[in-house]
């Protein structure tokens, strides 16, 4: 041994793929280990990359992105895999990744319609309601404002909003309900 060589106190067993069943795999990863992390990954990223590119059919971005969220989402909720087969559980959490995304989607281009419409029509909306919701929204305090576009118009689920906003989910949801009934009142007024 040569001087300020480092010497490995406990050797680090090299885990090889074919070593761990999926089950024992899901285990490891639900214990936090990282090679585990990343053996599920490769052994499985092909498989979810094809169903998630045939479910969604979108640009390689969002392909990969959702791919990416599957798996994040996998590592997450190993501890409450129950199966046999990794494959089935990873396609069953980016179907849902998908449809998750997909609703959000709809959401984001519904609102965005909506606001162009409105901006862009150089003659008043037909409903003289929807003419005054950006300056409703606008009039909104900070609070509730920004609570209401993420949860409402940006279609962020309330657990990742209220992560983004630091404040606890039931503050985040009294903001969006407190928001919503100004807003009802200050487009609508008297009106039932």
């Amino acid at each position: 041994m040569k001087r300020g060589e480092l010497i490995e106190l406990h050797p680090a067993r090299a885990v090889r793929d074919e070593d761990l069943s999926d089950p024992g795999l899901i285990a490891a990863c639900a214990a936090g280990d990282r090679t585990a992390r990343a053996l599920l990954f490769e052994r499985h990223v092909d498989a979810i990359h094809r169903f998630v590119a045939r479910m969604r059919g979108s640009d390689a971005d969002v392909v990969d992105d959702l791919v990416q969220v599957t798996f994040l989402r996998a590592f997450g909720a190993a501890v409450r895999f129950h199966g046999t087969t990794a494959r089935a559980w990873l396609h069953g959490i980016a179907a849902n990744v998908v449809k998750e995304h997909a609703r959000k989607e709809i959401r984001r281009k519904r609102a965005l319609s909506l606001v162009a419409e409105c901006v862009s029509s150089s003659s008043p909306p037909r409903d003289p309601t929807l003419a005054r919701l950006p300056g409703a929204i606008s009039a909104l305090p900070h609070p509730l404002r920004v609570a209401f576009i993420l949860v409402d118009l940006e279609g962020e689920k309330g657990i990742d909003a209220a992560s983004a906003l630091g404040i606890p989910q039931g503050t985040l949801w009294r903001h969006v309900y407190e928001a919503r009934c100004a807003l009802r009142e200050a487009l609508h007024g008297d009106d039932p």
